[in-house]
């Protein structure tokens, strides 16, 4: 009896849904994220952890166990983070299958989505979120944006202004002198 105790205690601390494996691998990867700068690589500990976590995420895409708004949410966040063109898609899609099923964070992890694929792919961003940092004269600037998207198509994705985000270089140039 106390071993089966000690199993069910034991699988309880260590066995995870996949909502709640895909919500603690999120916060793990923010967690890792947020102790470097923005100037500093993130090392080959967090790269191998992210690949560790990226290849749980397809698993539990591949197998259909991804469910709820936020299953889709938290998968699709964390695949946008991903250097493959199929991690980014499929962040796309899970950031409008979690939209369409009411979170509408989701829109937001679809643009970001889009957006890195694009960069990925040598066109520009639809929406504007990605921005990128230039050596040589020590600023940021804003990934460019195609022209044809609208504030409003922004707005749409949770997504601010143009000028909002250019605003935003600005505060990130300020910061860094």
């Amino acid at each position: 009896m106390k071993r089966l105790l000690a199993l069910i205690l034991l699988c309880l601390a260590s066995c995870t849904t996949p909502s709640q494996s895909l919500k603690n691998m999120y916060a793990n990867s923010l967690r890792e994220r947020e102790g470097g700068s923005v100037f500093d690589t993130l090392g080959d500990r967090y790269q191998a952890n992210q690949e560790r976590r990226l290849a749980l995420v397809r698993q539990y895409l591949a197998e259909e166990e991804v469910q709820s708004s936020d299953d889709y949410l938290y998968a699709g966040a964390l695949l946008s983070t991903s250097p493959y063109e199929e991690d980014l898609i499929a962040a796309q899609m899970s950031g409008l299958k979690a939209a369409e099923m009411g979170e509408d964070r989701g829109f937001r992890v679809a643009a970001e989505s889009i957006d890195r694929y694009a960069m990925h792919v040598g066109k520009p961003q639809r929406y504007g979120t990605q921005f990128y940092y230039v050596e040589v004269i020590e600023k940021w600037r804003l990934y460019p944006v195609d022209p044809r998207t609208t504030d409003a198509e922004r707005k749409a994705m949770g997504i601010e202004p143009l000028a909002e985000l250019l605003e935003r270089t600005e505060l990130l140039n300020e910061k860094i002198r």
